[in-house]
């Protein structure tokens, strides 16, 4: 078992020598190979792209000691490089250079932590398959599902977000709408990226429209109950996907919250004076890249500080990781889902009510 000290060092390696090491595995690339995918100016700044979430990735991996989460992350990466012309070989060619690089580059005991988790991923690399399965749908609503898609990938965000009005009666069936047709239907425009089916400019659209609609849905109907309480969703620095973040804002509407949403990438000293203004009865935190690890430490700290006490959520991909990555954000609780949230909001509220009665009783 890894020891949690070499685990800290192979941690502040990667992250003080990132731009380093991407730059020499890519050099290498470039340089091995006059017919290299890679040796074009636009490749090659995409070959350092893709390098950096790479990078990124491991990181998280070795953070979280889980050399499944890399493994994991290159089979779903291998399905997007290879429908877009680059092949397996120089996938597993570029994860042998990036192990090269950090066996030379990383002192023995972080490189030890590291290599293990390289060397996972490129022995399973082939063992992922080639194609991604088509998200299933439950019978009782999948051909409404299918109309939607139908809808979405037409183009008629008016017709597919009147689909769902057509269904919506009250707080319980806006729920099972996100449930059974916008959630999977999410899942299965994010598997049509993947495969190179569409673009991402078509995938953006999809999103947008799919936040949109539950939000259309959450104020036409009225909440099975109102909570007088406030709820902040925020991203912190760095972090610009936050539809699956607006979708809890939504769907805590129904639940009877009062929603604050500040969106993505927001500045920290701006998120503190902004939470203080508020003074919800809890924060959500949304962080789906690794990039934006550091900066959500960060402000949760921060937030620990102006507010102590106040229960702090985290979800996003990133955050689902494992447990030793939120709770190495500093962070109170998880949550994997939209309803799991839910659920995980009204267990911190009242675990920090009751610490609030124990306090004045003291």
């Amino acid at each position: 078992m890894t020891d949690y000290r070499q685990t800290v060092k192979a941690v502040e390696f990667l992250s003080d020598h990132e731009e380093e090491i991407i730059a020499r595995v890519v050099e290498r690339q470039c340089s091995a190979s006059q017919n290299s995918p890679w040796n074009t100016p636009p490749s090659r700044q995409r070959c350092l792209e893709d390098n950096r979430f790479h990078f990124h990735y491991l990181t998280a991996s070795v953070s979280a000691a889980r050399p499944q989460i890399f493994a994991d992350y290159c089979g779903w990466v291998k399905v997007v490089l290879s429908r877009r012309g680059i092949a397996e070989a120089h996938l597993k060619n570029n994860l042998e250079q990036l192990r090269s690089a950090l066996l030379k580059a990383a002192p023995e005991t972080a490189a030890d932590v590291i290599v293990g988790h390289l060397d996972l991923a490129i022995e399973r690399l082939s063992m992922y398959p080639n194609e991604p399965q088509p998200i299933p749908a439950g019978k009782a609503r999948s051909q409404l599902l299918a109309d939607y898609l139908q809808r979405i990938l037409a183009f008629d965000s008016e017709g597919a977000i009147h689909l769902l009005q057509s269904r919506a009666s009250d707080a319980r069936s806006v729920i099972d709408l996100y449930l059974e047709v916008l959630q999977p239907a999410q899942r299965e425009i994010g598997r049509l990226w993947q495969i190179n089916s569409i673009s991402v400019a078509v995938e953006h659209y999809a999103t947008s429209v799919a936040e949109r609609a539950l939000q259309i849905l959450s104020c036409a109907v009225a909440a099975d109950k109102s909570r007088g309480l406030r709820v902040l969703f925020l991203c912190p620095e760095g972090e610009h996907h936050c539809v699956g973040m607006h979708m809890v804002s939504s769907l805590s509407r129904l639940e009877g919250w009062d929603p604050y949403v500040i969106g993505p990438n927001t500045p920290l000293n701006s998120a503190v004076d902004f939470v203080t203004q508020v003074q919800p009865a809890v924060i959500g935190i949304s962080i789906t890249t690794f990039m934006a690890l550091s900066s959500t430490r960060q402000l949760i700290a921060k937030l620990k500080q102006a507010l102590p006490g106040l229960p702090i959520l985290v979800g996003g991909y990133a955050a689902n990781m494992g447990e030793e990555v939120w709770r190495s954000l500093g962070a109170d609780a998880y949550a994997p889902d939209g309803l799991s949230a839910l659920a995980i909001m009204d267990k911190l509220v009242a675990e920090q009510r009751g610490a609030t009665r124990t306090d004045s009783v003291r």
